[in-house]
């Protein structure tokens, strides 16, 4: 069954910058967007960055200083809470109007096209009419709208706005919030499935292989034409622009069944831990007259010790310890019978 995401926007969503972004020493998080991914994950999302790189096509950083601000992001949002875990990133380093020529194209890929969530979808089968994309700008939202997933578009009132914020909406996000955690209340409350546990993680994040590498050296930036986000890097081949029929019938035909078991599995799973956190009571009134018992034995056998040389008085004694013990073994089995 394939799973839905949450398509997260980088700059400006999860990462404090308005500008383009190559250092990964000035990666700073958006406040609550390690508990976001986390949460995303809890309610059994894959999590992916897509990202617009033009900084890559006009020669201000490469490839490879993309790929360090992601790391870097990934190892923060670990730091805050080791379950925010990244499934895929995605990045678009092509631009129509790109300084260097290889990078110089309007590719599937670059927002408002839908390229790099259909490419993230068809590397870890995800359904897309179940997932969501949450971004600042309004070019997210058209790209979540054109591949058929739920858009939210977030405006922190904190942060610095991008150029790219500011260009007019075409398409209407089902949702506006100002906090991501406000994003992530939302679809909570719009997931026709929430699962009881936590899904297991797909595949360890894996990045797309660019086109080409960058040599040129980079140049500080001249314009504020701001891509806001950040991912993985394309592939030589066009992105699929739709998903199979067929794959959306597999998809969807055993949603409830799957939802059943596992509801009745974590059921099990919580009966067992109250079993086990009941308090189990050892004292019982057979085990404490044992132990009164055994203790006169010893005391019988003591006085058996002081009196061995007289055997008229040994011998009695020494048959009432055997009878006592005797008793002791029998109380103490009845205790363990209870």
């Amino acid at each position: 069954m394939k799973r839905p995401a949450v398509f997260f926007d980088r700059d400006n969503t999860l990462i404090a910058c308005d500008e383009y972004l190559g250092d990964a020493n000035k990666v700073c998080l958006v406040d609550g967007a390690a508990d976001a991914v986390a949460r995303a994950r809890q309610l059994g999302y894959s999590t992916v960055i897509f990202s617009n790189q033009s900084g890559v096509a006009r020669g201000y950083f490469s490839e490879e200083a993309v790929h360090a601000v992601n790391q870097r992001l990934d190892e923060m949002l670990a730091e805050k809470n080791p379950k925010a875990v990244i499934d895929r990133h995605e990045f678009c380093p092509f631009h129509p109007d790109a300084s260097i020529e290889k990078y110089r194209q309007n590719s599937a890929l670059r927002k408002p096209s839908p390229g790099m969530i259909h490419s993230a979808a068809e590397a870890l089968a995800l359904d897309l009419e179940r997932s969501w994309v949450i971004g600042d700008a309004p070019r997210d939202v058209e790209a979540g709208h054109a591949a058929g997933c739920r858009t939210i578009l977030f405006t922190d009132p904190s942060l610095k706005s991008s150029p790219a914020t500011l260009v007019n909406t075409k398409v209407e996000p089902d949702y506006v919030c100002s906090t991501l955690k406000e994003a992530m209340d939302y679809i909570e409350k719009n997931t026709e499935r929430p699962p009881d546990v936590e899904q297991p993680a797909p595949p360890p994040p894996t990045s797309i292989t660019t086109v080409a590498s960058v040599g040129a050296t980079p140049a500080p930036p001249g314009s504020a034409d701001n891509e806001g986000d950040a991912g993985v890097a394309p592939t030589e081949k066009p992105a699929p622009t739709s998903q199979p029929s067929i794959a959306k019938v597999l998809a969807q035909s055993q949603p409830h069944s799957t939802a059943r078991l596992e509801s009745l599995v974590n059921e099990l799973v919580q009966e067992i831990r109250r079993q086990r956190e009941v308090p189990h009571n050892d004292f019982s009134v057979s085990k404490l007259m044992a132990g009164v018992t055994q203790i006169l034995v010893l005391a019988i056998l003591f006085m058996s010790f002081l009196n061995r040389n007289d055997l008229k008085s040994l011998v009695p004694l020494m048959i009432f310890a055997l009878t006592l013990q005797t008793m002791t073994i029998s109380l103490l089995i009845m205790g363990r019978q209870k």
